[in-house]
Formats: structure tokens, sequence, C-alpha cells
């Protein structure tokens, strides 16, 4: 209709418009859509960085969908069933009931099946009752071989009307004796079990046996006598597996558990339902965050694809002024030249944002199947979903009015001293930079919150910033390289980019951009690599530490030390909490020739340094010759009882009464345990006068005297220890006042007596002074500084490192037993370390591993999808950087033959031409690399000092150090100069002009 055919060559179209097919509105669409057709290549590099970019957030959206969806999935492992389960509760009397038993089951698990996709599992109790003359509680669950961990015997069979097997779960006394329950085994319950609520916790002894058969309602097919009449609970179990419960439907799950509730009550107002709602929320906010997090990574990769747009665009200026020209010469009105742009901005933007988010969408799901989670919900929930689409359009719109302002900007004025838009919006960001680093806006805890989006934004704004001052800068640089002395080439080829002003100035700063993304990406991954080793290193600075597993309550002491042996190089330690007038202190004891062979260390103490926490100080004491001690004791004053503080050969203490003595004199007989050695004697208020006088006060307002006074006298070596609180020795006699408010000791003076524990402490400890008084297990403690250290390995805060022995003399002088060996660190672990440690009895304690930290923060999905967008965006930037200079020379050539034609006419040869074009090329290519490392290199350091994100979303303990991968740097660097180097090689070979 318009006469535009196919065929046609849009860039002559416009010579025979007519003014009556200007009139037409529909015209600059149709020329646009012609121009397109005919020469798809003039569009292409735009739509390839388009497209590259719609991809990049189509994965980074993807991303972190499935790295929520992934966090959640292992936080709920984690916490495991018995934190993370639905529970359904009935309790009452069978025959009460509003509806019979089996209506109950069958409307509990379908009620809980509505709220989260699952199996669940029946729980019964009945309320403790005598059976066969055994006072005992009995129960069923469904499954019962997964909650139960057997120590004897076998697994209980399914109950029938003549026999219910039965297995003994904890509590002690007599079982029932009757023909149709039968106990077949015995067990515990497992650690992970869902069952406290209904069995209460594992090790209960000194209660009723319980006793456990298979099924739930198993119980009710045994002929037990008034069975109807006997109360009690019936339960019903989900587990919420990891994968049951996805990210999304977390916000909606509280609804659907008050809806399960309101459909329960209905059918027996007895019905309650219980759900792990604050767990789930908790759990929910952590992988939000840690989404949110990942887009810190993806959103200078927005700002690349932003500025190669931008670059791509500004070559095709050229082309379409020419086409608006012949327009205007035409005839045609601002609003037909308006909308011919705008048309072909959009058609290019819509297509390459459609190709873009669709190769995004399948490197998503490659991601998401990459890191465990389902690829379909996932998209379904993120790219695919109502609020991607949204992102898409937004992106198209958004790419359509770049490529539009690119075309039309006048890119000359970079050039010049004229303040362009770019410049303004360079020195909003950098304030909004400045102005946020000052508020604190950019903390690690921000992400989630009001601020966090600024956090998301902190890279594109620094990135921008410093490609608009590297564009004011580099104008006046070249024309002071074409006034200075210098080779011909060189100088004709910086006069040259100075007159182009906008186009080579454009053509740099995208270098700076994309060289910058790429430094940054790959630092920072280095840097984030480094992170991981360092905290694995200094949350578990050997390679295993044992300590008391508090479920168990087994002491490292109560192991044989011959089992450590097998595990390697191993040391005992000590670790305690101190107080410091109200401020809480850690205080870590370790040998002094074992600190430094420790990992985690950010600022390793000197061996000089070390040298000061030692000597080495054992405790003093009197070693019997005998397990039997006989001590006379001649007593002039009041009563006083006495004891035995021994220190075993294990390291820990045991007291041993010696008895109350009166005026006179008289033997007292103690049985000291084998190998222990006598540290101190104990004096005290005898039992009965202490209890009488705390009774009195308790019960009047008068003042007791609670004291005794007097004097007694011991045999050697005693005579000559000293004594504290209250306790003084003169010439052999030892005169005391005990009451209830003072320790009281009779011991050796010790290596420790009057001299501080030196120390290393942290510099917020050391800032108070030289010399600090602490309280130990309200123990005084009095230590020395003599040199600081930023961070101890394994805590966090303010602590204290001190030679093992020294500080436990220091301490257990004061109070015998406060302070005792109770972790053991394996420095060097031997061959069978890993198998012992899984056998009795080293499987009782606590095991922490640094092999297993390290795997558990490698294997965090986060860190996994953060490392794998940053290797993408480092290879995306050099790629788009090539491309870039690529189109730089091509257009060069293109855009400047008339130039290159008067030179030919003037006399310049070929091969001069050529290296001149070369010349200018590396001139672009030196100074835009050289920007970028600088701009990298800013990067780097904000967002590792400042935002402080590990590759796991957590604040980093240590800190992270920027990390530089040298060998990698070094290779991306070579093969980068190499294929550059060839660009503009190949480029320029053929015939200038």
């Amino acid at each position: 209709m318009l006469g535009l055919r196919p065929g046609d060559d849009p860039a002559n179209v416009s010579r025979g418009v007519s003014a009556t097919r200007l009139r037409s509105a529909s015209y600059p669409v149709s020329l646009a859509l012609v121009r397109l057709r005919a020469a798809p290549g003039r569009a292409l590099l735009v739509a390839l960085g388009i497209a590259a970019g719609a991809a990049m957030l189509a994965l980074a959206a993807g991303g972190s969908a499935a790295v929520r969806d992934r966090a959640v999935a292992e936080e709920l492992g984690r916490i495991g069933p018995s934190e993370a389960s639905l529970q359904v509760v009935w309790s009452g009397v069978p025959a009460q009931a509003a509806v019979p038993v089996g209506t109950l089951d069958a409307d509990a698990r379908r009620a809980l099946t509505s709220v989260v996709h699952g199996r669940p599992f029946g729980v019964s109790l009945f309320r403790q009752a005598s059976f066969g003359g055994a006072f005992v509680n009995l129960g069923g669950v469904d499954g019962l071989a997964r909650w139960i961990r057997l120590r004897s015997g076998r697994l209980p069979r399914a109950c029938t009307p003549r026999l219910c097997e039965l297995v003994l779960v904890d509590g002690a006394g007599a079982v029932p004796h009757l023909p149709y329950l039968r106990v077949v085994g015995r067990g515990t319950l497992a650690r992970d079990a869902p069952l406290r609520a209904y069995f209460g916790a594992r090790g209960a002894a000194r209660r009723p046996p319980l006793l456990l058969a298979e099924g739930a309602l198993a119980l009710g097919r045994v002929p037990l006598p008034d069975a109807d009449l006997i109360a009690r609970t019936y339960g019903w179990v989900l587990p919420i597996a990891p994968g049951s419960v996805h990210d999304w439907e977390i916000p909606s799950l509280a609804h659907r558990v008050d809806v399960a509730n309101v459909r329960l009550g209905a059918v027996d107002p007895v019905f309650s339902v219980a759900a792990p709602l604050d767990a789930l929320a908790s759990v929910h906010a952590k992988a939000r965050v840690a989404g949110q997090r990942l887009l810190l990574v993806g959103g200078d990769v927005a700002v690349l694809l932003l500025a190669f747009a931008v670059l791509a665009a500004a070559r095709l200026r050229r082309d379409v002024g020419n086409a608006r020209r012949r327009l205007t010469w035409a005839g045609a009105r601002w609003s037909q030249l308006a909308t011919f742009t705008a048309v072909e901005a959009s058609v290019v933007a819509v297509a390459a944002v459609c190709a873009g988010w669709a190769a995004g969408t399948g490197f998503a799901a490659l991601l998401a199947r990459s890191l465990g989670a389902e690829a379909g919900p996932v998209l379904a929930h993120s790219v695919l979903s109502g609020r991607g689409a949204v992102l898409a359009a937004g992106l198209a719109v958004g790419a359509a009015v770049v490529v539009v302002a690119s075309l039309r900007a006048e890119l000359a004025s970079f050039g010049t001293r004229t303040l362009t838009t770019a410049d303004i919006a360079a020195i909003g960001a950098v304030g909004a930079v400045l102005l946020a680093v000052a508020r604190g806006d950019t903390s690690a805890d921000a992400v989630g919150g009001g601020t966090g989006v600024f956090l998301l934004l902190l890279p594109p704004l620094v990135v921008f910033a410093a490609a608009v001052a590297f564009a004011r800068l580099l104008a006046p640089g070249l024309r002071a390289l074409g006034r200075a002395r210098g080779p011909l080439p060189l100088r004709l080829a910086a006069v040259s980019l100075a007159r182009r002003g906008g186009t080579a100035l454009v053509a740099s700063a995208f270098l700076v951009v994309s060289v910058g993304v790429a430094l940054f990406a790959v630092t920072y991954r280095a840097t984030l690599e480094r992170g991981q080793r360092d905290q694995a290193a200094f949350a578990v600075p050997a390679d295993y530490v044992l300590s008391e597993d508090l479920e168990r309550l087994v002491t490292v002491q109560q192991i044989a030390p011959d089992r450590f042996a097998g595990l390697g190089d191993s040391v005992s330690a000590v670790r305690a909490s101190g107080d410091l007038r109200g401020r809480g202190v850690t205080v870590l004891g370790l040998p002094e020739r074992s600190l430094p062979e420790l990992r985690g260390w950010r600022d390793a103490p000197k061996p000089d340094l070390l040298r000061a926490l030692g000597p080495s100080a054992r405790l003093r004491g009197f070693d019997p010759r005998s397990r039997r001690l006989a001590l006379p004791v001649t007593v002039s004053g009041g009563p006083v009882t006495l004891v035995l503080d021994v220190l075993k050969p294990r390291g820990d203490f045991a007291v041993v009464p010696l008895g109350t003595a009166a005026n006179g004199t008289r033997v007292l007989h103690a049985r000291v345990p084998a190998g222990g050695r006598v540290v101190a004697i104990g004096l005290s208020l005898p039992t009965i006068a202490a209890f009488l006088a705390g009774h009195r006060e308790s019960g009047t307002t008068l003042s007791v005297s609670n004291a005794s006074r007097g004097m007694l006298k011991l045999g050697a070596p005693f005579s000559h220890w000293i004594g504290t609180g209250g306790v003084s020795v003169t010439d052999g006699e030892i005169h005391y006042v005990v009451n209830r408010a003072a320790v009281s000791l009779l011991r050796p003076r010790q290596p420790t007596d009057g001299v501080p524990v030196p120390v290393l402490a942290t510099p917020s400890l050391a800032a108070l002074g030289d010399v600090l008084s602490l309280t130990v297990n309200d123990a005084p403690l009095t230590v020395e500084v003599v040199g600081t250290t930023r961070y101890v390995p394994s805590i966090s805060g303010d602590a204290i490192v001190a030679d093992r022995d020294r500080v436990a003399t220091a301490v257990n002088a004061a109070r015998p037993g406060a302070l005792v060996p109770n972790e053991v660190w394996v420095l060097h672990e031997g061959p069978q370390a890993a198998a012992l440690l899984q056998r009795d009895p080293l499987d009782r304690l606590a095991v922490t591993s640094h092999a297993a930290r390290l795997h558990e923060l490698r294997a965090d999905p986060l860190a996994r999808g953060t490392l794998a967008l940053l290797s993408v965006t480092a290879l995306a930037a050099l790629v788009l950087a090539l491309v870039g200079l690529l189109l730089t020379v091509v257009t060069d050539l293109r855009d400047e033959s008339g130039e290159l034609f008067d030179l030919r006419a003037q006399g310049v040869s070929t091969r001069e031409l050529r290296r001149y074009l070369r010349v200018r090329s590396s001139l672009v290519a030196i100074a835009g690399v050289a920007g970028g490392v600088a701009t990298g290199a800013i990067l780097v350091t904000l967002v590792s000092s400042v935002v402080a994100v590990t590759a796991g979303a957590t604040t980093p303990l240590p800190p992270l150090v920027v990390s530089l991968d040298w060998p990698l740097l070094a290779l991306g660097c070579a093969a980068f100069a190499v294929v550059a180097v060839a660009i503009v090689n190949g480029a320029t070979s053929r015939r200038p002009a």
C-alpha cells in the first residue's frame, strides 16, 4: 500500500517519498520495519547486547529463586524432623469421643496433607497406669523402626488381638507380666525423632518404663482392662522433609494451618494443630536474604550489558541520522521522525529481550539442577511467573529507551567542557555511594531491609561513575599526548581520537566497564573462595575438635587418654567464659608449643611473643604414697570441716571429704583416687551449723554469727602451705576463720602466685590496660597483656589466649576444679582418625571437623550460585569487550573512509595508514583496559570491605581479604591481549580507504 517492498534498499527508500505517503501515520512504522528486514545486520550488535542482558537477568532471577529454594531445603535438613514437623493432637477418653478413633485418624491425616504434601505417621500414649502389676507408660508409633535405635533384642512385630510385642524405651522399673504383652527389645529414641512432646527427653532413667508398640492404634486391638476408659493422647506427625515445602510456599503456610485447624475443630473441638511457623519464617527470611545477595553479584552485569548497548547504538548514529535527514528533506514531521526511531529501537529491544529471556531461562534451569532444586517449580515462580513477565517487559522498554537516547545523544560534548546529563548522573551516583557508606547503609545486614535495594545497585553505580569520570579525563589526556613529542603515528592517532570526541570516548568507556567488571568478577570470586578457606580455618583451627556432647553429657576426661592417641597429634585445651566488669571474655588455653600450628590466625603471633606466654606452670601438690590417707589433726577452737581437693591424672578434680574436726586431736581418713595429687585442703563451716545459721537468718531479722574460729595443726608437708580466704599459717600453726561467704583453702605455693598470667588479647581488651582482673567460673584471674591479635581462632568477640597449664594453675589455685581441660584438638590427624571417631567411646563426644566445615561452606547453595554467576560474568565481560573492540575498529573504518582517502591522496602509504589505525585502536584499548583495572580494583575493595558479604551470605569472620588469583589473571590478560591484537590486525588488514 505504501510502496515498500522487502527488496527495496532502505537507505534509498526515503529519497522518493512523496508528501502523500508522509501524511500516513503508519509510514514511519513501515519504513522502520523494512529497514530492519532488509538489513538486519545494522542492529544485530545492539540486539546482541540487549539479549545478553536479558539472559543474564533471567539467569539471576531464576538462580536467585533456585538458591532460595535450595537454602530452605538444606535448612530443613539441618534442623531435622524434631524441629520441623506438623502435628495434630487429640487427648481424651475414647468412650467419650465425639467420633470413632478411626474417623479421628482419617481426618487428622487429611488435614496434615492439605498443609504439606507427605506421609504422616501416628503416635499414641496411654496415661501412666498399672498393667500386669507394673506401673508403666504404654504407647505406639507407626513405623517404629525409623525412630528407634536398638540396643538389644529386636523390633516388635505388628500387634494382634492375642499378642502385642513391645520395645522398652528409657525409664526403669518392672514391666507388665501379661500373656498378651511381651517386651522383645530395648532401645532409645533417635536423636532426630519428633516425639519429645509425647515421650519426653531421652535418657530419663528415673521415670516409669516406656513401652512402645508398632502402630499408633495397635494397643486398641489388645484386650487391656477397661481400655476404652483409659485416657490417652493420639498424635499425628508429618515431618517437613527437605523439598516438601518450597520457599515461595512458606508465606501461605500459616493460612493453610489455620484452615486445617478450623476444619478439625468442626470434627471434634479437642483437636489442636501445631506447626513450626517461627522456624519456617526464619528459614524463609534467611533464604530471601540469600537470594537477594545473589543479585548483588549480578548488579554489575546489568551495567556492563547496558554499556554495550550504548556502544553499539552509538555506532548506528550515522546510519540512523542519514535516514532521518532524508525524511526531514522530504517534509517529515517531528512526530514521524520520533516514531521511526522509536519503532526501530523497540522492535530490536523486544526481539532481543525475548530471545535473551528464553536463553536465560534455559541457563537458570541448568543452574537449578546443579544446585539440586526442582527446575520446573523454580522457573514457574521466577522467570516464567507474572512478576518475571513484568520484569522482561520492563527490560524491553528500558532497553528501547536506552537505544533511542544513545542514537539521539550529543556524544561530541564528552570531549568538551560542556556539562552533560551523564556528568550530572555520575556526580549523583558518587554522592549516593558516599552518603550510603557514611550512613552505614552498605553493610551486609542491610540486604533484605529498606536499604537492601541500594546495596544491590552499589556495583552499577560505581561502574557508571568510573566510566563517566574516565571519559572526562581521557579527552584532555589525548590532546596532551597529541601536543607532546613522539612518533608521528602516535601523535596523529591521539589528535584524531581527541577530535572525534564522543564516539571514541564511548568506546574507551565501554572497555572500562567491561574490563572492570571482568576483573571484579575474577578477583571477587578468588576473594570469596579464600574467605571460605579462612572461615573454615577460623571455625575449626585443627583437623578435629572434640568436646562434650551436651545431650550425652560425656566429658573428655571420661575417655581414656590412649583413645585419643590413635587420632594423631592431639592436645587438650581449656575453654571458659570469663567476666571483666560485666564484659564477657572467652578464655582459651593451649600448650604454647601448639599455638603456631593452629589454622585461622589472621595475624599469626610471632615466636618471641608466644615464648612470652610461658614457661608452663603445673599445679603443685602432695602425692600420697598410698590411696589411703590418714591425717592427724589437732584443733583448738571452733569445729571445722576438711575436704581434700585432688587433681586426678586425666586433668579433672575430685573432692574427697576428710570429716569434721573439733577440739582435740584425732586422725581423719580419706581414700584418694589412684594417681591423684592433693592440691588443696578446703576448710568450711560444718554442714549442720551452716544450715542452722542460714535457716535462722531466713526466718528472722537477727544477725547470726555463722563463723568458726580456731587453730589447727597438720603434719608435714601441709604445715608449709599457705592459706587463703580466712586461713593463715604462722610457724606451722594454721589459723582459720571460716564461714559461708568465702572459699577457705590451705594449699601449696604455686608458680603463678602474685604473678599475672601473660596472655594474648584482642585489641579491644588490650585498650583497657596492660593488667586485667577477670573472674573465670567464680575464680579470680589476673592477666598481663603481652601482645594482641585481632582474631582468636574459633572465638567470636573478646578473647584472651594463654598457655594452658599456666592459666589452669592460676585459676585452680584460687578455686580447685574451676578450670579443667574440656576439649581435645587433633592438630594433625592420623590415617585412622575418621574411623576411630565413629566408634565407641569417641562417638560419645561432639566432634567438629575442619574438612567437614570447609565442605559445608563450599556446598552452600548461595556460595555455589554466586561463584557460578561470577564465572559467567567474567567470561561474558571479556567476550563483550572483544566484540566492542571489533565493532569500534570496523565502524571507524566505515565512518572515516573520507578522512582516510584524504591521507592516501596526500601520499601516506597503505602501510602507514594501517599503522595509524592500529595505533589509534591500541590507544583506545590500552586506555580502556587501564581504566578498567582501576575500576575493578575500586569495586573489589568496596564490595569486600564495605559490603562484607561472604559466598554463603553471612557476615564473614574473619573479614574478607582481597585475594588475587595471579595465574588466572595472567592467563586471562594474555588471552585477551592475543585475541585483541588479532582482531585489530584482522580488521585493518584490508586496504584502508
